[in-house]
């Protein structure tokens, strides 16, 4: 007679070599249903057919800047905003709405009111020092007499002294 005695199960090696993948999957699993459920994407969009819908006005607004030949000369050093507008405006809004918007977190968009000097100049204060890539978007703070909402757009890498250019995007 043969008196081995058989190995148990988890001490070959044949059943951890294949179950170790289907273990790490498992747990990898639950990692990202946390991660999930713990974190907030601000690029995400709650109400598509809304934004749908606004598209339209949105171009409007480009296109009625473009019409009215709008331009912006913007120079941001350290954490003030200096701004020139150009354009066939009869009357320029006392108040403007500088918005530094990051591409993909919503939380870390700056929005910066500028007011309007005797000189023709918008000057502003940003809360915090920007750093990195943004999207720049100006419009008035609030609605026209005439009920026309304009705006611009930009692009700045920031910290930045130079100066950037703020223009109509039509398509």
């Amino acid at each position: 007679m043969n008196d081995t005695a058989a190995t148990p199960w988890y001490k070959q090696f044949w059943p951890w070599f294949i179950l170790s993948p289907l273990i790490m999957v498992i747990f990898a699993s639950f990692w990202m249903l946390y991660i999930a459920t713990v974190t907030h994407d601000g690029a995400i969009v709650d109400n598509y057919y809304k934004d749908g819908l606004s598209i339209i006005e949105r171009t409007e607004q480009d296109q009625w800047a473009a019409e009215m030949n709008l331009g912006a000369q913007l120079q941001t050093i350290g954490e003030k905003v200096q701004l020139r507008v150009n354009g066939d405006l009869d009357a320029w809004p006392n108040t403007l709405t500088l918005l530094y918007v990051f591409k993909t977190k919503a939380s870390k968009d700056v929005e910066v009111r500028l007011e309007r000097t005797p000189d023709g100049r918008y000057i502003g204060q940003l809360p915090q020092t920007i750093r990195g890539e943004r999207d720049l978007l100006l419009e008035p703070a609030s609605t026209p007499k005439d009920g026309k909402h304009w705006r611009l757009h930009g692009h700045a890498t920031l910290p930045s002294s130079s100066i950037q250019t703020l223009q109509p995007r039509v398509e």
